[in-house]
């Protein structure tokens, strides 16, 4: 019989969604506390602009600036996850044995938010949504990259990402804006009023639905990963070849 064109998605957003869920529930500590430090480390990095609606570009500036330091303290969380969706048991202190590796996330937080906020600034034109659309996409695994440390470097970690997304990329984007919408519903208890007791419980709604996203998109790299084929290993190169003299020309 042949191959029928439209291949299905190697991983279901159902298996996804239930083995997050269960991910979650098993190493429900270890992950809301980096969700915790993660969020906090946020909140720190841009309380300065906290209701400051004057100066647009010290708040885009701050808030970006923010953004890539909470990207990079979220370094365990990835770890964490991985952890739990591959069923293993958590070592709390694992993330923390190689600080280069916290070099390489904070690297790719750096292109990743710069390139978001780019596409922030040209959101009225055609050009925004297609950024959008490529800067979640292509980049959606670097953090699960950096920290599996399969990859040195930061640019092969944003390269191995994009080419885990090669061929599903709207696939990819559909999913992204489902598990958007389940962690918007963790905001639904600020519609009754900005307080102390809704702050709490929106807080920890928040940790708790991020954690089973990114345990799901932790099965989610895995099985891309192995679905992904090596490349090719580069030729070196043979210095000091002599190459043949070429034969002189006859004069006519």
């Amino acid at each position: 019989m042949p191959e029928p064109r439209v291949k299905p998605f190697p991983l279901p957003i159902s298996e996804m969604f239930r083995r997050g869920l269960r991910g979650y529930v098993a190493n429900a500590v270890p992950l809301t506390l980096a969700g915790v430090a993660t969020f906090a480390v946020l909140a720190a990095c841009t309380f300065p602009v906290w209701g400051a609606e004057d100066d647009r570009l010290r708040v885009l500036g701050i808030s970006t600036l923010g953004l890539i330091v909470a990207s990079t303290a979220s370094l365990p969380w990835f770890s964490y996850a991985l952890n739990a969706a591959r069923n293993e048991p958590i070592d709390m202190a694992a993330p923390f044995r190689n600080w280069n590796r916290f070099v390489d996330q904070l690297i790719c937080s750096f292109w990743f938010w710069a390139a978001f906020f780019l596409g922030f600034q040209y959101l009225r034109t055609l050009f925004g949504p297609i950024l959008f659309f490529l800067v979640a996409v292509l980049y959606a695994f670097f953090g699960y990259i950096v920290a599996d440390g399969r990859v040195e470097g930061p640019l092969r970690s944003l390269g191995t990402s994009v080419r885990l997304s090669e061929k599903r990329r709207i696939a990819l984007f559909a999913i992204l804006v489902l598990f958007f919408l389940f962690n918007f519903v963790a905001l639904l208890p600020l519609g009754y009023g900005v307080n102390p007791l809704t702050g709490v419980i929106t807080l920890i709604t928040l940790v708790m639905t991020t954690s089973i996203t990114i345990v799901a998109w932790a099965c989610l790299y895995d099985t891309l990963d192995d679905l992904l084929v090596p490349l090719p290993l580069a030729s070196k190169p043979q210095w000091g070849r002599k190459r043949k003299p070429k034969k002189p020309r006859r004069k006519r």
